[in-house]
C-alpha cells in the first residue's frame, strides 16, 4: 500500500456535491418578503438549507434560516427593511458531509417589486350619491417599513358600476378620508372596486366589489307618509266609534236617579213615574 493510499484513508470521505436548489425567488406581499426555492433533482431527504442575504457588499446569514427543511421558506421581512434599497439572497443545500453550490435570487427592490394588497373599503348611500371610505390594510411589513404607509396607499383607482345595467365609470381617490361619489341615480344599487395606484409600483390587487343602494328620493317618501296618516285617521275614527257606541249601551242599561229622569239623554226623553 503506497503513501498516497494511506493519506486518502485518513482524509474525510468526500462524496460528489449536492444538487443546488432551483427556482429561487423572492415573493413579497405588502412588504412581507419570503424567499422560496425547490430542492434540486436527487436531493436526499435529510438535506437542510441555509440562506444568506447580501448586505453592504458581504453575504450574511439570515436569522432563523440556518437549517431549514425541505418545503420550508425563509422570512426576509426583518432583513429587507428599507424599501428604497436593493437586495439579493442565496440558498445552499447541506448535509453532514455534503454541500451544494449557492443558488442566487434575482435582484429585489421592495419599493417596486412588492405586491400591494387591496385596501379596506366601506360604501354607504347618501341620496343621489355614495359615501366611500378607503383605509390602508394592516400588514407586518407595512408597519416595519422605514417608509410610511401613505407612500403606498395614498392614491386609488375607483371603478363605480351600476348593477341594473352594468354601466360604469372610473375616478381617482387621493385621500383616505370619506369621498362623495355624486350625480348617481337615486334608489339604484352601485358596486365600487378600489385599487391602489402608484407611479412607481405597477403591482396591485383590487378590492372585492362593495355594493350599496343610494337613498330613495324625497318624492318616493310621500306615498308612505300619506299611507301612515290615513291609517292613523282610520284608527282614530274607529276608537271614537267604539267610545260612542259604549256610551249608548250604558244609557240603555243603567237606570237614572229620579231627579234626572226628566233630562233628555241619548237622543230622547225618559218617562217619569206619576
Amino acid at each position: 500500500m503506497g503513501p498516497w493510499t494511506l493519506l486518502l484513508l485518513h482524509l474525510p470521505l468526500v462524496v460528489s456535491m449536492l444538487p443546488a436548489p432551483t427556482n429561487v425567488s423572492i415573493v413579497s406581499f405588502n412588504l412581507e418578503h419570503t424567499l422560496t426555492w425547490l430542492p434540486g433533482p436527487g436531493t436526499p431527504d435529510n438535506t437542510h438549507f441555509t440562506v444568506q442575504s447580501l448586505r453592504k457588499n458581504s453575504w450574511q446569514l439570515v436569522k432563523g434560516c440556518a437549517r431549514l427543511k425541505t418545503r420550508q421558506s425563509c422570512d426576509l421581512t426583518n432583513t429587507f427593511k428599507d424599501p428604497f434599497y436593493h437586495y439579493k439572497a442565496r440558498v445552499q443545500a447541506i448535509t453532514t458531509t455534503q454541500k451544494s453550490n449557492w443558488s442566487l435570487s434575482m435582484l429585489f427592490y421592495p419599493l417596486t417589486d412588492t405586491l400591494l394588497g387591496p385596501p379596506v373599503v366601506s360604501v354607504s348611500g347618501c341620496g343621489n350619491c355614495l359615501l366611500l371610505q378607503v383605509t390602508p390594510p394592516t400588514s407586518r411589513g407595512l408597519q416595519r417599513s422605514l417608509s410610511p404607509t401613505q407612500l403606498y396607499y395614498r392614491q386609488f383607482t375607483c371603478k363605480v358600476r351600476r348593477t341594473r345595467d352594468g354601466s360604469q365609470f372610473s375616478m381617482w381617490v387621493t385621500s383616505t378620508e370619506k369621498t362623495v361619489i355624486g350625480y348617481l341615480e337615486p334608489g339604484a344599487e352601485y358596486c365600487v372596486t378600489v385599487t391602489p395606484s402608484t407611479s412607481f409600483n405597477p403591482h396591485s390587487v383590487p378590492s372585492e366589489p362593495h355594493c350599496a343602494f343610494t337613498s330613495p328620493t324625497a318624492a318616493n317618501t310621500v306615498p308612505v307618509v300619506l299611507s301612515v296618516l290615513c291609517a292613523f285617521s282610520l284608527l282614530v275614527v274607529l276608537l271614537c266609534g267604539i267610545v260612542v257606541y259604549s256610551g249608548r249601551l250604558l244609557c240603555m242599561h243603567k237606570p237614572l236617579p229620579k231627579t234626572l229622569s226628566s233630562v233628555p239623554l241619548c237622543g230622547g226623553w225618559m218617562p217619569t213615574d206619576p
